[in-house]
């Protein structure tokens, strides 16, 4: 048994290699033998990879359909209003807390959302280059229907499993208090520390996970996060959301949205997919009382992964980073705000525009930050206006020759008032399992999933989709993952000339469901890795078609797409 699973997860190995290489693209009576050829690695790797799923064995985290049980979930509001209710106001409350503990050398921590061959495959925390935050909000529109709260973590995820656990610690507060709904975001981070369990110690705990899941003794495998640490990121995250809700204070909501071009973002691997969300989207709360610091909201769709990354033939990949985020944040507050972030559909979407002369590899989102954290606050000032306040037109870092001033040619958009109208619902949802490496890695047990088994070897993950509208027309869907922009706002990869096989996707994208406005929070309640088209999903393992090893199968974005028009009704 021992020597075939090696085999096989050797001949998995070379797979990957092989997969790297391009194949050169040509047609032969009209068949583009290029997708013929990755469509047949496809198959040969599920194959591959299938057998070794085949050779583990369940443990107790996979439980039969009649005995699963769905804890601490959260139906939202449960009537929907269209008129704000009279004299109602908004009010939030805003918490941040460090997820770093001082004395975190005494932890086993790992960096999460990458891995460096230089590092042994196991980057861990060695420094703390800035910080690990979570932020909260709490809102409510007074209309006696109850608070909803929205948490971010920089964390490259979050699981439902995780998730549902803090709510649970929050059980009795939540009805103390009216919580109508707890949600939990990451902001995709990938020099954050693994909250997930994946980036763990490879070389140590991956053998013996799958030798133990292999000889069905599943209480041998170890936990891919540190159990001590993970109480420490519950207790600070609970801590968190309960003073943001009780430091509510009323005040006024505005709105403003922004393109600022394509220069910013860019596809890094997914060339199918030709969607770019290239949108600042600001939501701004102004309290009542002056003594309080306003609130902005960001949402904006771009991986947080450059940080933790290494300079050259630099051994890095060893410090805590909140990337881009972080320096977003920094700006902000100095200019009197607090700051909440949401990232939108993220797959394939990378920063662009970096500028500045950097020593040290954080020193690229730290500029990228402190630019967009710049346009946040000037998305309803002029030219003129950014010219003459030094804070706005200044950068603060060393600019190359090829600098572009971000404000040149800079024209003002429209802020409006946001009515005190929350609605949120959120819906349970069951996504089929058929990536085989992702079956394999829930047998493993490293992150914290619970499966539920339908027949003998059926297996599904189930997970939440959730919908807000803010005032009258702001309509926001929560996506459990890295959604690709085409499923949003439709894109090539949606038909079949753009398609790896060849045929349209018979789904509805969110603009379809929702209508052209619509705004995405991705990686909510969940991380359930990459969401692609049906009809261009393939576990070829090479670039372009990277994301579906980490995607839960080829159902995946068909089932969302059924799921938000359930909701939509």
């Amino acid at each position: 048994m021992k020597k075939k699973i090696t085999a096989l997860i050797l001949s998995v190995i070379m797979i990957f290699s092989c997969g790297a290489i391009p194949a050169s693209a040509a047609d032969i009576g009209g068949v583009n033998t290029d997708n013929l050829l990755t469509r047949a690695l496809g198959f040969l790797v599920e194959t591959l990879i299938g057998a070794v799923d085949f050779c583990l064995g369940e443990n107790e985290s996979f439980i039969k359909e009649e005995d699963f049980v769905y804890e601490n979930f959260f139906e939202g509001t449960k009537d929907f209003i269209d008129e704000a209710k009279e004299g109602a106001k908004w009010s939030l409350g805003y918490s941040t807390v460090s997820l770093v503990p001082e004395n975190f050398k005494d932890y086993d921590l790992y960096l999460g959302g990458f891995m460096c061959e230089k590092n042994m495959f196991t980057n861990d925390v060695r420094e703390i280059l800035d910080d690990m935050k979570v932020r909260v909000i709490a809102l409510n529109d007074g209309s006696g229907r109850g608070t909803a709260v929205f948490a971010t973590v920089d964390s490259i995820g979050v699981s439902n499993g995780d998730i549902r656990h803090i709510r649970g610690l929050l059980k009795e507060y939540a009805e103390e208090n009216a919580l109508n709904s707890i949600n939990i975001f990451a902001t995709h981070v990938h020099s954050g520390i693994d909250t997930q369990g994946m980036w763990t110690e490879i070389i140590k705990k991956w053998p013996r996970n799958i030798m133990s899941s292999a000889l069905r003794k599943s209480d041998w495998q170890l936990q891919g996060t540190d159990p001590e640490y993970m109480e420490f990121f519950y207790g600070r995250i609970k801590g968190a959301i309960e003073e943001a809700v009780s430091s509510m204070e009323e005040g006024e909501m505005t709105f403003a949205r922004k393109d600022i071009g394509e220069r910013y973002f860019y596809n890094k691997n997914r060339p199918s997919a030709t969607a770019l969300d290239t949108e600042l989207k600001r939501f701004t709360f102004t309290p009542d009382n002056k003594e309080v610091s306003p609130t902005i909201i960001l949402n904006m769709a771009a991986h947080p992964d450059v940080a933790g990354l290494a300079v050259g033939d630099e051994v890095n990949g060893h410090g805590v980073s909140g990337d881009y985020v972080y320096y977003i944040g920094e700006t902000l507050n100095k200019a009197g705000y607090n700051f909440m972030f949401f990232n939108g559909a993220i797959c394939g979407i990378y920063i662009g525009g970096v500028k500045g002369e950097e020593e040290r590899r954080v020193d690229g989102p730290a500029n990228y930050g402190r630019e967009i954290g710049r346009m946040v606050l000037s998305l309803t000032k002029t030219e003129a206006e950014i010219k003459a306040d030094s804070f706005l037109s200044t950068p603060d870092f060393v600019t190359r020759d090829e600098y572009i001033t971000w404000y040149e040619g800079w024209t003002p958009v429209e802020e409006t008032k946001v009515e005190p109208i929350l609605n949120i619902r959120l819906q349970k949802v069951d996504f089929k399992v058929t990536n085989p490496l992702i079956k394999a890695a829930s047998k493993i047990k490293l992150v914290n999933y619970l499966v539920k088994v339908k027949g003998l070897r059926d297996y599904y993950l189930t997970t939440e989709i959730g919908y807000i509208e803010l005032g009258k027309d702001i309509k926001i869907a929560m996506v459990p993952g890295e959604y690709c922009t085409d499923l949003a706002y439709g894109g090539a990869s949606l038909t079949a000339e753009g398609s790896i096989l060849g045929k349209d996707f018979e789904g509805k994208t969110l603009v379809d469901i929702f209508g052209e406005d619509v705004i995405v929070f991705g990686l909510a309640n969940d991380a359930i890795g990459y969401i692609v088209p049906d009809n261009d999903y393939v576990m070829a393992l090479n670039q372009a078609h990277y994301a579906e090893t980490l995607s839960l199968g080829k159902d995946t974005a068909s089932t969302l797409s059924k799921a938000f028009e359930e909701i939509a009704k």
